[in-house]
């Protein structure tokens, strides 16, 4: 009897997933565990991006100073770059699901995107190169730039703790270029393994990995390996910090929030009185959390009464740099709900409309530059999940470098109050290099 050819045939397309993951928190206790469906195609080249944030650690104990001397050294133009993605990336989410929550990471996907990116080629290399803001930029450029991102990110200080880990995982058997895999561990300190995608414990091998750099937080990102995988890509981030002036449990009580469509819903309003960076002009009130010893800090803008937030997302995607400046420092009132949010979406669509569609092009796309175990490939799924809670403990920090003044702000001795009972738009900031490390846009607090 002849035994089935093993060769494949050369026609097959083989599929390259990318699961982009995120959980985002503001406390440690009470995390509901993120699970990512695995499924996988004829032969897949998965990338998972496992994103957390939460409040309540202490970090790395670096100076503000010393962190200054290291931020120095990252080019303007990666942090620029980053931020301008991530915010078409959030308006495409925002087009697509109206009135919906939203609640992304532009570190983590242009962070994941980009070990991708190392194995491309062509009109594959190009297209992503556009769409992440790296047209013209030579791969050391790109690598380079998430490097120090990632080193100096990693250095948080006292109050916050924030990891990034990457990993890639190959299939047993076939040769992968060795200039891959080199500057994904030079540039992204992955840990590199190769697996036994056949064996029974290969997906759970993978889990466990996520599950130790994710504090526990996510323990399954895989449910399973097909025969016909290639590749598994992971980049997760974990973030946990604490206010630098917590909000006092005793002083948060029911208030009404008023969602789209003019009805309202009870939620834990949390209120504390202190000194902000705080900026009030016609249509909107913007106020900065600080997280830490200043470091890092929770941007909120509040659309004024009678606008919208779909009028605050205009001016953010017209320009974002008049909130991106350091605001002068008020006294007054702030009152937050205590809230979750949840993402978890396919960004195929999303990335395609920005210009990667050819990455998902099983006729077009290039990723030789993976090597032998590359034929074939495309990005078959991308998706992103992210869970953010916010409470009394914690939230993001701002560090007064500079002012901003604004003609219509009210004088400094003029106390403020910003009630945030409406629909917002909120952004994780790292202040000394200007990154904008989560964005979202909150239109029903606790929805799942």
């Amino acid at each position: 009897m002849t035994r089935p050819s093993s060769v494949p045939n050369p026609q097959k397309k083989f599929r390259f997933l990318v699961y982009l993951s995120g959980l985002s928190r503001l406390r440690q206790r009470g995390t509901p565990a993120a699970k990512l469906p695995g499924k996988a195609g004829p032969a897949l080249l998965t990338a998972c991006l496992v994103l957390l944030t939460a409040c309540g650690m202490k970090g790395e104990g670096i100076s503000m100073e010393k962190r200054a001397q290291a931020a120095a050294a990252l080019d303007p133009a990666v942090v620029k770059a980053q931020n301008a993605f991530g915010l078409k990336l959030h308006r495409q989410l925002v087009q697509e699901d109206k009135e919906k929550n939203v609640f992304l990471s532009p570190v983590s996907v242009s962070m994941a995107l980009a070990m991708t990116y190392n194995g491309s080629a062509g009109e594959t290399r190009e297209a992503m190169s556009r769409t992440l803001g790296w047209e013209g930029w030579k791969p050391e450029q790109v690598n380079g730039g998430n490097r120090t991102m990632k080193e100096l990110l990693e250095k948080s200080g006292k109050g916050i703790q924030l990891n990034i880990a990457n990993s890639v995982w190959t299939k047993k058997g076939l040769t992968f270029s060795k200039s891959f895999l080199q500057t994904n561990r030079e540039y992204y300190d992955a840990y590199v393994k190769e697996l036994d995608f056949s064996k029974a414990d290969a997906a759970p091998t993978i889990n466990r990995w996520v599950k130790d750099k994710t504090n526990g937080k996510i323990p399954v990102i895989v449910d399973g390996l097909s025969p016909q995988d290639r590749m598994v890509l992971i980049n997760a981030i974990y973030f946990k910090g604490t206010w630098k002036d917590e909000f006092s449990p005793s002083r948060t009580k029911e208030e009404s929030f008023r969602l789209p469509g003019g009805s309202t819903v009870n939620v834990p309003m949390m209120a504390r009185s202190g000194s902000y960076e705080y900026l009030e002009e016609t249509g909107f009130q913007a106020i900065r959390l600080p997280y830490g010893e200043g470091q890092m800090d929770m941007l909120v803008i509040l659309p004024g009464e009678g606008s919208s937030l779909e009028a605050l997302h205009e001016k953010l995607w017209s320009d974002a740099s008049p909130w991106q400046k350091t605001f002068e420092t008020s006294r007054g009132e702030i009152r937050l709900p205590r809230f979750k949010l949840e993402l978890d979406r396919k960004l195929n669509d999303s990335l395609t409309a920005l210009g990667m569609g050819v990455a998902f092009d099983p006729r077009k796309a290039e990723f030789t530059e993976l090597g032998e175990g590359s034929k074939g490939l495309y990005i078959s799924q991308v998706k992103h999940k992210t869970y953010l809670k916010v409470d009394e403990q914690g939230t993001e920090a701002a560090a007064v470098t500079s002012v901003m003044k604004a003609g219509s702000a009210p004088p400094p001795n003029t106390p403020f109050t910003m009630v945030v009972n409406r629909p917002f738009f909120l952004a994780i900031e790292d202040r000394q290099t200007g990154a904008w490390l989560f964005t979202g846009s909150v239109y029903h607090p606790e929805e799942k």
